[in-house]
């Protein structure tokens, strides 16, 4: 199986589902802007070579809203990741686990930039939306909080607001695996936990999230945007991306540590 149909398939393997959640924004300050249940569904056939994905959602003074987007295997299924049907620039990458990531190819001036990182674990799914303005300014953050065993999750709570600290100290060890721009992924190497950018903003969210990323970007320099999620209090999944100084996407690390 070549590297495209890999990622194709790690797509498909994790992620045709209906993920129950809850959508929550964040401003670069750490304030809830924005918070609604959502509804995320995956639907194929049974060769799984075409997807439908359907996006609900209800805010709380009743306002429904549905976005759908098709993918084709044939068609959206690259060599660099999969097409993302809304953004051109953005492409999905996936990794055999489930974790994975949406990732705007290049940072580009004068134009809206982000990243969409995902967690998984057994029936939950969790994700981290990072979007930077025109200009380079940390714009705003998104938690999604998704279940696919149904909504209100047994795991996630309803906790919106972000909490002023997080420990993360401990002796963190596992193991992480790279993805690069044309798919490759690294062997395992052992690792520790890396936490504290200079220059970064930091958001401790509910449910074990924290975040770390650039209060500003821009061409020239290289910078890194860091997710972790304690799934249990010995058990912690962390997501890196990296971004080189021609401002081009360089790589996605998963680290899977413990204590």
């Amino acid at each position: 199986m070549d590297l495209k149909e890999q990622n194709w398939k790690n797509f498909t393997t994790n992620h045709l589902r209906d993920w129950h959640g809850i959508w929550t924004r964040y401003s670069p300050e750490g304030e809830v802007t924005e918070s609604f249940q959502s509804l995320r569904s995956f639907r194929s056939h049974p060769e799984e070579t075409e997807i439908t994905h359907t996006n609900y959602s209800v805010y709380a003074d009743g306002r429904r809203l549905e976005q759908s987007w098709e993918y084709n295997q044939l068609s959206n299924s690259l060599s660099d990741g999969v097409f993302h049907p809304q953004t051109e620039s953005m492409r999905g990458i996936f990794f055999e686990s489930g974790h994975a990531a949406w990732v705007s190819t290049k940072l580009k001036t004068g134009s809206y930039f982000g990243v969409e990182l995902f967690f998984k674990y057994e029936e939950l799914r969790h994700s981290v939306g990072i979007v930077y303005d025109e200009s380079g300014s940390l714009f705003r953050i998104a938690n999604i909080r998704e279940d696919a065993t149904g909504f209100p999750s047994q795991y996630w709570s309803n906790e919106l607001n972000q909490l002023s600290l997080r420990d993360l100290s401990g002796h963190w060890q596992g193991t992480a695996v790279t993805m690069t721009p044309d798919l490759k992924i690294s062997a395992p190497v052992a690792t520790h936990l890396h936490w504290g950018w200079k220059e970064h903003k930091t958001f401790f969210l509910p449910d074990g999230v924290s975040i770390s990323c650039p209060k500003k970007v821009s061409i020239g320099t290289s910078f890194t945007m860091a997710v972790n999620w304690l799934v249990k209090t010995s058990e912690m999944q962390q997501l890196l991306v990296k971004y080189d100084n021609s401002g081009d996407f360089s790589m996605l690390t998963l680290e899977l540590l413990y204590v």
